[in-house]
């Protein structure tokens, strides 16, 4: 089993807290809280990898959080997953 590590961006917005990853777009979920947010950002990473992993594609080398420039609302997280 492999890990991988990847930033996600979580911006509440009036209906749902929004996630998305800038190191892989298409990559997006949402949830009514944090909580919910943060696990339904685990499964859409292990989806994403796994149907990059089944294409053929090359996953990306996961940005720092020193790379990256939150908008105004937008806090970052890790998310970790095992494949």
């Amino acid at each position: 089993m492999e890990e991988y590590s990847f930033i996600a961006g979580f911006t509440r917005d009036p209906v749902a807290i929004a996630v998305e990853f800038p190191d892989l777009p298409g990559c997006l979920t949402q949830g009514d809280n944090y909580r919910e947010a943060f696990l339904n950002a685990k499964e859409a990473l292990h989806l994403h990898l796994v149907g990059m992993i089944m294409d053929g594609e090359k996953i990306p080398k996961p940005s720092t959080f020193e790379d990256l420039k939150p908008n105004e609302g937008t806090i970052f997280r890790l998310v970790e997953i095992k494949i």
